[in-house]
Formats: structure tokens, C-alpha cells, sequence
């Protein structure tokens, strides 16, 4: 005899076991950007940038081979590549693989920032191949054309005002460019600090995605050491994805690894792969 109620039992449960595998897909997942530009000299059209964050030395599977297979111009690194405690050694691995597929430039997280050996680990990317950013800028050349790439540090800071007088000191330093500019800075919750600046694209993590994510909504909350920041902590603005200010495009990655026992939920490891193209003065 047909038995409704077992049935819908079954479909419940079917429907809880489905949704929890969707939920902990701990794949690697690749999103694509397109980012238009006027300044961008005509040289760089096409020009491929593959952006990686919070790694916190975890194991994502496929991750070089997906890099590789993507055949990148740049590979650029915002922060959080090791955790900030036990070896860095797996972060070091990972470094050593992408320089064998393009140049690799790096900016600090709070995790790097946090380990008391950082320094050597430092040294140990700088002899693989790798390049942090260090509140400065280096030019990318072809055909006689060039954009920049700048590289803010981590702040380090408990007190809303120390981020913002470091944030000023450091972009006094970089002071403006004349062409397509790049910004790397690991803390997507402090983005409004630059939404009146001048870069064209501005590459950023940390918030690993809101950790757990609501289909429909967005990440949840922001890491721990985001509290000092203006952004809310519950349902941040910045978690993940593309927010544009004027002529600005700002991108944040969702992050590949996860630094505490709670499960990334609807929240698959991410690698952004962005493709920079060249928009004639009269469009």
C-alpha cells in the first residue's frame, strides 16, 4: 500500500543529504572577470591575471594544473598564503609551483604578518621566484607601453585610526600614477578606504567569502580581524565577488583554504582568473 509519509521522509532526507553535499563541496571552483578599461594601453589587451588568496597553507587539489591550464600573464597573491602558525612550508611548495608558470607577485596578510618567522619565509619566496609588495609599485612592459602593479602591506593595527593613518602613509609613498594601475591589498573590509582613489583594478581577500554563505544572500560574517573595520561584521559589504566605484573595479576572492574548524559552507575554494581588455577612447 502506498505510504505518503514514508515517501516524504525519504525525500526529505534525500533532499538534507543533497543540500549538506552542496554545501561542504570543498572543489576548487575558477571565476572569470572581464575588466574594460580606457587606460589600458592596447599592448595589455587580453593580458590574463590569475588572482589567488587565504591559502593558510591548506591543500586544494588541481590548483597548479588549473593555473597552468589557464596560461596566465601574471599570477598575483593577496595575502594569507601561510597560516600564522605551524610550518610554511606547504605555502612555500605552492610558490615554488606557480613561479614555474608566470611571474608571481605577493602582498602581506594578517596571518603572514602574525608568524614571528615571517621574515625567513619572506626570503624563502623571494629565492623561489616571487616578489611581495611592500607599499610599492613595478611597471609591466610590452611594446613600449607599461602598467603598474602596487602592493599595499597588511596594516597590522588593532585601532581604526592607525589603519587609516597607515593606509595614508602608504598610498603618500605610492603617490599617483600615469597609467593603468593595479592595486594588491589583502583587506577587502577596508575597500572604502579607496574608493575615492585612482586605480583601475584593486585585487583583495580576506574575508574568505563570509566563511559560510546563504544562497541568495552572501557570506555570513567577517574573520575576527576585521573588528576594527567601518564594514559590518554580520553580512558584510565586501565578502566576495566584483563592487565597482566610478571608474574603479574592485574584485575580492573568496579565498582557497580555512584557518578554523568551522566548515566553509556554500563557500567553494576560489581562483579568479581576470582578463584585462583594452576599450577604445570613443566607446
Amino acid at each position: 500500500m502506498f505510504d505518503l509519509k514514508k515517501l516524504l521522509k525519504a525525500a526529505l532526507i534525500a533532499g538534507g543529504a543533497m543540500t549538506a553535499i552542496k554545501a561542504l563541496d570543498t572543489r576548487l571552483e575558477i571565476t572569470y572577470e572581464t575588466v574594460e578599461s580606457k587606460n589600458l594601453p592596447e599592448s595589455f589587451d587580453g593580458f590574463k591575471i590569475v588572482h589567488l588568496s587565504d591559502y593558510h597553507n591548506d591543500q586544494v587539489p588541481t590548483l597548479t594544473n588549473e593555473v597552468r591550464e589557464e596560461d596566465p600573464d601574471l599570477i598575483v597573491c593577496t595575502g594569507d598564503m601561510a597560516d600564522d602558525k605551524g610550518s610554511y612550508r606547504p605555502a612555500l611548495a605552492l610558490t615554488e609551483r606557480l613561479c614555474s608558470v608566470a611571474p608571481v607577485l605577493m602582498v602581506t596578510g594578517n596571518h603572514d604578518l602574525w608568524r614571528t618567522d615571517f621574515p625567513e619565509m619572506e626570503k624563502d619566496m623571494n629565492a623561489a621566484g616571487a616578489r611581495f609588495l611592500h607599499n610599492e609599485r613595478v611597471y609591466i612592459s610590452k611594446n613600449d607601453e607599461k602598467i603598474a602593479v602596487s602592493g599595499i602591506d597588511d596594516p597590522f593595527v588593532c585601532s581604526q585610526k592607525k589603519v587609516d593613518d597607515f593606509i595614508d602613509s602608504a598610498m603618500n609613498e605610492l603617490s599617483e600614477s600615469d597609467c593603468f594601475e593595479i592595486l594588491l591589498f589583502h583587506r577587502a573590509n577596508l575597500l572604502n578606504r579607496f574608493a575615492d582613489c585612482s586605480y583601475d583594478l584593486i585585487l583583495s581577500g580576506h574575508m574568505h567569502g563570509g566563511h559560510v554563505r546563504i544562497p541568495g544572500l552572501g557570506g555570513v560574517a567577517a574573520p575576527r580581524s576585521s573588528f576594527t573595520s567601518d564594514d559590518k561584521m554580520f553580512f558584510p559589504k565586501f565578502f566576495g565577488g566584483r563592487y565597482e566605484f566610478d571608474n574603479t573595479v574592485m574584485i575580492v576572492n573568496r579565498g582557497l583554504g580555512n584557518p578554523t574548524v568551522i566548515p566553509r559552507l556554500f563557500n567553494r575554494p576560489e581562483m579568479i582568473v581576470v582578463t584585462l581588455k583594452h576599450k577604445a577612447k570613443n566607446q
